[in-house]
C-alpha cells in the first residue's frame, strides 16, 4: 500500500513576515519595531521571499520521488487541515523556534486523532523532547538525509527519535520542486526577477558556533556540491521555468575560493544570463573574486557588520574584520555596483545606550542599500544559551524571533532596546542621502 504523506508548514498569524528559512533553519520574525517606518517595512516584506526552508523542500523532493503525490501545505491552524486528516497516513511538521508553540498545538491535535506525526528541522532536532511529548517522532539531523535512506513505513505511531545519516553526498539529492511548492510567477525579487533559493555548501567552521545555530545541524565541516551539480540546477530552472535570480542560502558563500571560482567560470562559459545573491563574510571578498562573481551574475551581497564597537565584538567572540577594512570592502562593492544589505545586532550583553547609538551612526556612515537591525538572542541549543539560561525572561520559544529581548540585560530594558530598534529603522530609511541613492535613482534614472 502506498503511503499518503503531507508536509505541513504551520505559521502563527502575525502582522509581519515570518521566515523559517533564516537563522540556520530556526527561523525569524521580522518585527522591526513600532512607528511608521517599521510599519511600512513590515508590510512590504510580509510576503517577500515567501518560500519554505530548504530542508523541507529537499524532504518533499525525496519523498515525492519515492512515493509520488506528496503534498505540501502552508497553514496557520489545525482548522485548515481538519477536514483532510483522513486523507493522509503521515504528517510531516516543519519545525522552527518562531512557530514552536503553534506547531506543538497542531501535533497534539493530530496525535489525539491517532495520526503519525514526524517533526523535521534544526529546532526540533535540537529540542526533540518538546515535540516527542506532544506526539511526534523527531528526525535528529538533516531530514532529507534520513528520508533518502529510510522508508517512511518503518516509522511507528510511538513518538521517538529518528537518527539521520549526515554523511550523504549532497550531489545525490534531487532538486527541490519549486514549481510545485511555489507560485514562480509571484516570487519576483527586486521587482522583476523570477527567483528561487539555492544552496551550494553546508556547514561553517568559524568560531561563531558559540552563538550561531547553523552548526547545530549542518556541522562545522564544510560540505559542498560540485560546481557542475550546482550549475545544472541553475540551468534547469533557467531553461525550463524562466528563473533569472538565484538566492544562495549557504551559511558563508565563497568560503572555498577555488570552488566558487570554478562555479563562476562554468556559468560564464555557458553564456546563460542569470543573476544571484549571496551571503558571505567581508574578509572573503577581494577584487579578484569580486570581478569574477560580478561577471558570472552577482548583483547583491548580504554581510554581517553587527556592531560598530570592536571591543564589544571581541568580548563576544564575534568573528569580524576591523572597521577600516569593512569600510574599504563596502566601498569596493559599491564601486562595482553590487547591492549590499548590511546586518547589525543591537543589545549585545555588553551593549549600552552609547554603543547602540554608535552602531546606528556607523550603519548610516556605511550607507548601504539595505540595513537590517535585529536584537542579540541567546538561542536554545547553542553554547551561549547555557551561559544565559538562568537569565531568560520569556516564557515561550516563539519569543526567540531575533527582534525582542529574551534575557535580563544588565544595561538596558526590554522597552529601551525595542525603542532603539524602531529608532534605527526610522533614522536609517528616512535620510535624504538614502532616499536619493536608493529610491530616486531607481525610480527616475
Amino acid at each position: 500500500m502506498i503511503s499518503r504523506i503531507i508536509i505541513l508548514d504551520v505559521y502563527r498569524k502575525t502582522s509581519y513576515r515570518i521566515s523559517k528559512d533564516t537563522s540556520g533553519g530556526y527561523g525569524t520574525g521580522n518585527d522591526f519595531g513600532e512607528g511608521l517606518v517599521p510599519f511600512i517595512l513590515k508590510k512590504s516584506l510580509k510576503y517577500a521571499s515567501d518560500w519554505p526552508p530548504l530542508f523541507a523542500a529537499y524532504t518533499h523532493a525525496i519523498l515525492n520521488k519515492k512515493y509520488k503525490n506528496v503534498d505540501y501545505k502552508k497553514i496557520n491552524s489545525f482548522d485548515e487541515i481538519k477536514n483532510q486528516i483522513e486523507d493522509y497516513d503521515y504528517f510531516i511538521i516543519v519545525s522552527s523556534i518562531v512557530c514552536c508553540e503553534t506547531e506543538l498545538n497542531l501535533i497534539q491535535k493530530l496525535y489525539k486523532r491517532k495520526k503519525k506525526c514526524i517533526a523535521i528541522g534544526p529546532f526540533s532536532s535540537n529540542k526533540p523532547d518538546l515535540y516527542i511529548k506532544s506526539g511526534a517522532s523527531v528526525v535528529i539531523g538533516e531530514p532529507e538525509n534520513f528520508f533518502f535512506y529510510e522508508e517512511i513505513s518503518t516509522i511507528s505511531s510511538i513518538p521517538k527519535k529518528l537518527l539521520a545519516n549526515n554523511n550523504i553526498d549532497l550531489n545525490l539529492l534531487p532538486l527541490p520542486q519549486w514549481n510545485i511548492l511555489l507560485n514562480l510567477n509571484k516570487i519576483k525579487l527586486y521587482g522583476k526577477y523570477k527567483s528561487i533559493p539555492i544552496i551550494g555548501t553546508r556547514g561553517c567552521p568559524y568560531s561563531c558556533f558559540r552563538y550561531c545555530v547553523y552548526p547545530l545541524q549542518q556541522g562545522r565541516i564544510v560540505r559542498q556540491r560540485s560546481p557542475s551539480n550546482i550549475f545544472n540546477e541553475i540551468e534547469f530552472w533557467y531553461k525550463n521555468f524562466g528563473v533569472r535570480l538565484f538566492i544562495f542560502r549557504d551559511p558563508v558563500f565563497s568560503i572555498n575560493k577555488k570552488h566558487t571560482i570554478e562555479l563562476c567560470e562554468i556559468i560564464i562559459k555557458s553564456n546563460i544570463k542569470v543573476k544571484f545573491v549571496i551571503e558571505t563574510h567581508l574578509r572573503l571578498l577581494d577584487e579578484e573574486l569580486l570581478n569574477i562573481l560580478k561577471k558570472a551574475g552577482l548583483i547583491f551581497v548580504k554581510v554581517g557588520i553587527e556592531n560598530a564597537d570592536e571591543e564589544i565584538l571581541h568580548n563576544e567572540k564575534r568573528f569580524s574584520v576591523k572597521n577600516d577594512e569593512q569600510l574599504n570592502k563596502i566601498n569596493l562593492l559599491k564601486k562595482n555596483n553590487i547591492g549590499i544589505s548590511a546586518m547589525y545586532i543591537l543589545g549585545f550583553p555588553t551593549d549600552n545606550e552609547e554603543s547602540i547609538k554608535k552602531t546606528i551612526s556607523y550603519a548610516i556612515k556605511l550607507n548601504t542599500e539595505y540595513a537590517q537591525f535585529s536584537i542579540w538572542t541567546p538561542y536554545p541549543g547553542t553554547p551561549v544559551f547555557n551561559e544565559f539560561k538562568n537569565n531568560i525572561t520569556v516564557k515561550n520559544y516563539e519569543s526567540f524571533d531575533q527582534y525582542r529581548l529574551t534575557f535580563n540585560h544588565k544595561n538596558l530594558t526590554y522597552d529601551q532596546i525595542r525603542d532603539f530598534l524602531s529608532l534605527a529603522y526610522k533614522n536609517y530609511y528616512t535620510r535624504f542621502s538614502w532616499l536619493i541613492n536608493y529610491v530616486y535613482k531607481k525610480l527616475f534614472t
